[in-house]
């Protein structure tokens, strides 16, 4: 890849391949003044360089979309009653298991009581039947009772059994109801939503809650189809999201749906964010790119500024007045950015050439002038 320089370079880079004879025209006039012109530095304007930055990789696939909270739920009635107290507001950070709301009580302790009692009588009659049947058993020993009057008391019997066992699964009932007019959380987080204020009823199922953790988020984006195959799991992306300037934030691709929509014919594509400051929040909007490098930080220059030979690529540095050709470690490449990070050969800040030298050029003098100059 060339990139274009200055007519002002051109013609200082021709007048140096003729002092190194790369051309040999000419009468010897000219000949002489072409040597007497070596010692000028090369001049390179303002598009003939580039600085080497520390930065990101992240020219790769743009994406838009929403954040949204991976744990979140609703809180809902597990009985039909009136809230008898609200113990959290919006907005209030709660752990799993801490106290939301309480319930009216009052007619299901009632109920409690009740199956206690029904189970407390069928105990006894259970017993009294137990008691029947081992008295009929002596009888039926000794043949003063029959055989069918025996088998009748023992089913009578295991009846009564089955029926405490009825009894004591409807006091399981009634105390779960019970211990469900005390509302507590499900999981930690924060109240997003209240649905619901001291004095209200509410039937089996109301919403009453909305908790959300933002410790980790996800953005939904969509991606076209054509796009797809560029995107594959555990991949970085990197956003901004409205509200926060330029700062940016990481993520990872965790999931791809396999379906296409098909109204749209772009396909979703799910980016896991740690985000265990809570600064961002569900429902913010975020702009990005699914980066083509690591998303790690690192020394970036442009393509143009790489040359490619027989030891592998060489970039110009301007340093100290002179062209300096190193050769470089090239790690990543974005081609629609334009840009490839180097993990060694060069420092960060230093000055690179990205017009189209040859390597005559290399250890020549050269500034760095502008328009007007």
């Amino acid at each position: 890849m060339t990139f274009p320089i200055s007519s002002r370079s051109v013609l200082v880079l021709l007048t140096l391949v003729s002092a190194l004879g790369v051309t040999a025209c000419g009468d010897k006039k000219n000949q002489v003044a072409a040597v007497t012109t070596t010692d000028a530095p090369l001049e390179l304007l303002a598009a003939d360089v580039a600085t080497v930055k520390r930065g990101v990789l992240a020219g790769g696939l743009p994406i838009t979309g929403g954040l949204q909270a991976v744990n979140q739920t609703t809180v809902q009635a597990r009985v039909g009653s009136d809230i008898a107290a609200v113990l959290v507001r919006e907005g209030e950070h709660v752990q799993k298991g801490q106290l939301l709301a309480r319930l009216g009580a009052q007619d299901l302790e009632a109920r409690v009581k009740q199956a206690e009692a029904q189970l407390a009588a069928a105990k006894v009659e259970a017993q009294l039947t137990q008691a029947l049947v081992e008295r009929n058993r002596k009888l039926f020993e000794k043949n003063y009772f029959s055989e069918n009057d025996f088998a009748r008391s023992e089913g009578e019997a295991s009846a009564r059994e089955a029926a405490v066992r009825a009894e004591q699964a409807m006091v399981d009932i009634t105390r779960k109801a019970l211990s469900d007019t005390e509302v507590r959380a499900p999981m930690s987080g924060i109240v997003a939503k209240r649905y619901v204020e001291p004095g209200s009823s509410v039937m089996m199922d109301s919403r009453l809650f909305d908790i959300v953790d933002l410790g980790q988020l996800e953005l939904q984006a969509s991606v076209p189809a054509a796009e797809v195959p560029r995107v594959r799991v555990g991949q970085s992306v990197v956003f901004t999201v409205d509200g926060f300037g330029s700062r940016q934030f990481k993520g990872q691709v965790s999931r791809i749906n396999p379906v296409a929509d098909a109204a749209t014919r772009t396909i979703a594509v799910y980016v896991r964010v740690s985000n265990p400051e809570a600064a961002l929040k569900g429902g913010m909007f975020a702009r990005g790119v699914i980066t083509s490098g690591t998303g790690e930080e690192a020394l970036i220059v442009p393509i143009t500024a790489l040359r490619q030979g027989e030891k592998g690529s060489t970039v110009f540095v301007l340093k100290d007045g002179k062209l300096n050709l190193r050769q470089v470690t090239v790690g990543a490449v974005d081609e629609r950015a334009g840009e490839a990070i180097i993990s060694a050969g060069v420092a960060e800040g230093e000055t690179v050439v990205v017009a189209n030298l040859n390597d005559q050029a290399a250890n020549h003098a050269a500034k760095q002038v502008t328009l007007g100059q």
